[in-house]
């Protein structure tokens, strides 16, 4: 680390910055979700050639595990993407992998990386996602099943957003006042 590094924490923080944050918590809301069970997880782990009753590995760079990483994302441009937390849309993930990979889908991301066994773990994510059905919610599934609950749910989720933008002005201000 360098000591210039600092610089990033010697500014003025917004709350409207972590947008991301609370887009994720709105996706995260809709997201569908499997029901945990052992035999489900122990099944997609052996698709991806892991053995669940061991450490599991990164299945971007084979570190040991720290995380799950969603193999579809959530959220894409601020939007729910459809996808959630299924059991056959989380992989192992090291902590590194997880942050790097980002918004990227997870070929390219793997094209990225170009590890030197990239085929055999491409064949294994494959292999993973095809063993299950892994298809997102459209939007308009989810505006026809449920139209005018939709609806309100994204003016809340809008006035979240202004309500934000209000305190950030007002953080700025009361800064300012607190000053002198």
């Amino acid at each position: 680390m360098r000591a210039s590094s600092i610089k990033k924490y010697l500014r003025p923080s917004t709350i409207v910055g972590r947008k991301s944050t609370f887009a994720n918590a709105f996706a995260s809301a809709l997201a569908p979700h499997d029901i945990y069970t052992p035999e489900a997880v122990a099944q997609a782990l052996r698709d991806l050639e892991q053995d669940p009753d061991q450490e599991l590995q990164c299945v971007y760079c084979e570190a040991a595990a720290a995380t799950w990483d969603h193999v579809f994302n959530r959220v894409l441009k601020g939007e729910f993407s459809g996808h959630g937390h299924r059991i056959r849309n989380l992989v192992p993930c090291c902590r590194t992998c997880n942050e790097s990979k980002g918004q990227k889908p997870w070929r390219n991301f793997l094209e990225l990386r170009n590890p030197p066994d990239k085929e055999a773990r491409i064949r294994r994510i494959e292999q993973f996602l095809a063993s299950a059905e892994v298809k997102p919610i459209s939007s308009e599934v989810a505006s026809h099943n449920a139209d005018e609950d939709l609806k309100r749910f994204l003016e809340i989720r809008s006035q979240v957003f202004d309500l934000l933008t209000e305190a950030d002005r007002l953080a700025v201000i009361i800064r300012q006042k607190a000053a002198g």
